[in-house]
């Protein structure tokens, strides 16, 4: 059965992925210009995003809104942080990004690739 989340809750995922993802940007590359490496990882960002609040046929839209869940509790009370949920979305990002299945990933053929695409300078930054 597909299960289908509501726009609430792909909100909650998106916003909690901003803040626990992507809330700071990464230290560029190069101060001067953007990379083509930014600009891939800022469309994975995006593309992570769908990927996680798409339909889906399993139990991982209940586990990914539990999460969810657990983060904003633990936000609004400092005193039961554990950082699990955190860390349950940093791996999903990981293991995804990173094209592994397991972690800690290990892709040194991708990391290679986007070794390529850090030298590649697109335009200046603003």
């Amino acid at each position: 059965m597909i299960q289908k989340l509501t726009d609430e809750q792909k909100m909650k995922i998106i916003d909690v992925l901003n803040e626990v993802l992507f809330s700071e940007e990464e230290e560029p590359i190069d101060s001067e210009y953007i990379t083509e490496y930014d600009i891939l990882m800022k469309k994975k960002e995006e593309e992570f995003k769908l990927y996680l609040t798409k339909e889906d046929d399993h139990s991982n839209i209940e586990s990914i809104i539990e999460m969810c869940n657990d983060y904003l509790k633990e936000k609004n009370n400092p005193r039961d942080k554990d950082f699990s949920s955190e860390f349950g979305l940093i791996m999903m990002y990981d293991m995804w990004i990173n094209e592994c299945s397991f972690w800690p990933t290990n892709n040194p053929e991708l990391w290679n690739e986007w070794e390529k695409l850090k030298k590649i300078k697109v335009k200046k930054r603003e």
